[in-house]
């Protein structure tokens, strides 16, 4: 049975219908939230967690702990975590049974059409499968909006730096949203406070990079690039914070009607607004380029994502400055 996550997040008790159910995608942090839900719907249960590699290792382990009656509790849930095709078997076995004192919660990555597990819980009615996608702006603006409601201060521009300093990362904007409340105890943020709360600064050398490049200021970035060691590990990071800029400086230009002359009355009135400091930054960029070309640096980045997730032997560092070059010096694949 196919169900939508944000309907899970509203009711996760849905999931009690079902003997089973397959969560699946590559919104990690949807799926923390899924599975503190669950815990909470389930305080007086016995929880027991398995990885898969464990039951490649014992093929009987799921079996058992689906049969055998619990010492702790009269209710049991399992979270099956790293699920894959190679436990089909197992898990089919137990979707199978009917015992409605334990509830299996199954925790898969990004599953393909033909994956044997989506398949069995697509086509069960006694099953049920979400996939967690990835956020869009909209969501996580519900989603702080909703986790930090009675906080004063929390104007539209701090929920968008805190959006942008997160590169629209789910479990990122968690850990923040803890900082918040922990620093904030009378619940009144401070617009100054919270840039350095958010530890911003330690993303500004990149962000100087990606505005210098979105700026044409080819010097400044042969000499950033010259002085900043870009890490291997935040490229997927660096593409984020890319593509987030390329989409406001696209909001703006299309709720200006592509006319220069509103762009900056549409930069003013942007929802969730830009944080103040970056404000001038953005009307330079705005001066740069036009809606086409941005929609091509989009797709560019788009394509540079999938080439380094499918080859792993590339040196990302080096392809993101190839990205960089290419979109500082405007070259032929902005026309192409």
């Amino acid at each position: 049975m196919l169900l939508k996550s944000y309907i899970v997040e509203q009711n996760v008790g849905v999931l009690s219908n079902y003997q089973a159910t397959l969560i699946y995608g590559e919104n990690d942090g949807i799926k923390d939230d899924i599975k503190k839900l669950i815990k909470f719907e389930n305080k007086d249960a016995e929880v027991i967690i398995f990885f898969e590699e464990e039951m490649l290792q014992k093929k009987d382990l799921l079996y058992k702990s689906f049969f055998n009656e619990s010492l702790f509790a009269t209710k049991k849930i399992i979270f099956i975590l790293n699920a894959t095709d190679k436990i089909f078997d197992q898990i089919n076995e137990c979707s199978e049974a009917e015992n409605k004192s334990i509830g299996i919660y199954i925790f898969s990555s990004n599953l393909e059409k033909r994956s044997k597990l989506r398949t069995l819980f697509e086509k069960n009615k006694n099953l049920a499968i979400f996939a967690c996608y990835k956020d869009n702006e909209r969501t996580l603006i519900n989603y702080i909006n909703n986790h930090l409601k009675g906080f004063k201060g929390l104007s539209g521009e701090i929920v968008n730096l805190i959006i942008s300093n997160s590169n629209m990362e789910r479990k990122i904007i968690k850990s923040e949203i803890i900082k918040i409340k922990s620093f904030f105890l009378e619940k009144r943020i401070n617009k100054e406070e919270i840039s350095e709360l958010l530890n911003v600064k330690s993303n500004s050398n990149f962000d100087e990079i990606r505005d210098s490049a979105l700026k044409g200021e080819k010097n400044m970035v042969n000499k950033l690039l010259s002085e900043v060691d870009l890490i291997n590990e935040d490229t997927f990071f660096y593409l984020n914070s890319f593509n987030y800029r390329i989409m406001k400086l696209q909001e703006i230009i299309k709720n200006s009607q592509n006319n220069k002359d509103n762009y900056q009355n549409s930069l003013e009135n942007l929802k969730p607004p830009i944080f103040w400091k970056d404000k001038p930054i953005v009307a330079q960029q705005l001066e740069k380029w036009n809606l086409n070309e941005l929609t091509q640096i989009a797709t560019k980045i788009s394509k540079t994502e999938i080439l380094m997730k499918k080859n792993s032997y590339l040196k990302n560092d080096v392809v993101i400055k190839d990205l960089i070059i290419n979109i500082v010096c405007k070259t032929s694949f902005i026309y192409s």
